[in-house]
């Protein structure tokens, strides 16, 4: 039965990510959204968003950075998954859900005006009927910055390993990329380019405007199919941030929202 109810999942995974485990791709703050070379806050602060995903999926996720420090949570549910049984039936036995959640920490070094790099481990973990499963995975960037208002970067995402789910393990969705910033007073450009497990190239693309009161930013996700518009308001110590995404295989529109403190 389970594996009838796994292989249904895994084309909703299909639909949902484009892959499974797809917290591990899901945005982490609703106005940062798939921003390419999204930069870790430069304020002590914690931040809880939520958003309504495709497929019956509920999604949060919570965010602290202190100092050079960032660690959180990550998790949704997707529900509303048919039991069939193991000999196929016109209508279903029952439903069942889907978990996906993920415990990460990080940290940053600047190493001088120039270098600077970026770390996250992540602790992993998944279940679906009666099988559950559980992982490690890392990311780890490193940043050039030029004279000019120029920055390159280059880094890995998602590498690591799972456990298996009943007699399989899920793949982590891995990246690989480089990519590119340029700072124009207010205005950031932002590019990156790389390749998956598949060896398929992918892109995410992204603009932003920056305010003492309030952000505005862009951005595209290539392999998601994920176009994303949010903003970022700036009150005293509060921020209130609010995503828009736009799937272009007509999935739906769901909404994010997130709201911070800074301490």
């Amino acid at each position: 039965m389970i594996k009838k109810i796994v292989f249904t999942f895994f084309i909703a995974t299909l639909l949902l990510a484009g892959e499974g485990l797809p917290v591990l791709t899901f945005p982490r703050l609703a106005q940062l959204g798939y921003f390419p070379s999204s930069p870790l806050p430069n304020e002590n602060s914690v931040h809880f968003s939520y958003a309504a995903w495709y497929l019956d999926t509920d999604y949060s996720s919570i965010n602290a950075y202190y100092d050079k420090y960032h660690f959180g949570f990550q998790g949704l549910i997707s529900g509303n998954i048919e039991i069939r049984g193991d000999v196929p039936q016109t209508d279903p036995i029952g439903t069942t859900a889907y978990y996906n959640s993920l415990l990460f920490a990080g940290r940053s070094w600047t190493l001088n005006r120039s270098w600077s790099f970026n770390t996250t481990l992540k602790l992993v973990s998944e279940r679906l009927y009666y099988a559950s499963s559980w992982g490690v995975a890392a990311d780890l960037q490193a940043c050039y910055a030029f004279e000019s208002p120029v920055r390159i970067l280059a880094g890995l995402e998602n590498i690591g390993l799972m456990s298996p789910l009943l007699n399989q393990s899920t793949q982590l969705p891995a990246r690989y990329y480089l990519g590119a910033d340029l700072h124009l007073n207010s205005f950031v450009v932002s590019l990156m380019a790389g390749t998956g497990n598949d060896l398929n190239l992918f892109y995410r693309l992204g603009a932003a405007y920056t305010h003492s009161l309030f952000d505005i930013r862009y951005s595209y996700d290539h392999l998601q199919g994920i176009h994303h518009i949010g903003a970022d308001l700036k009150w005293n110590k509060i921020r209130i941030g609010y995503g828009q995404y736009f799937h272009q295989r007509g999935l739906g529109y769901p909404l994010m929202f997130s709201i911070g403190l800074c301490f």
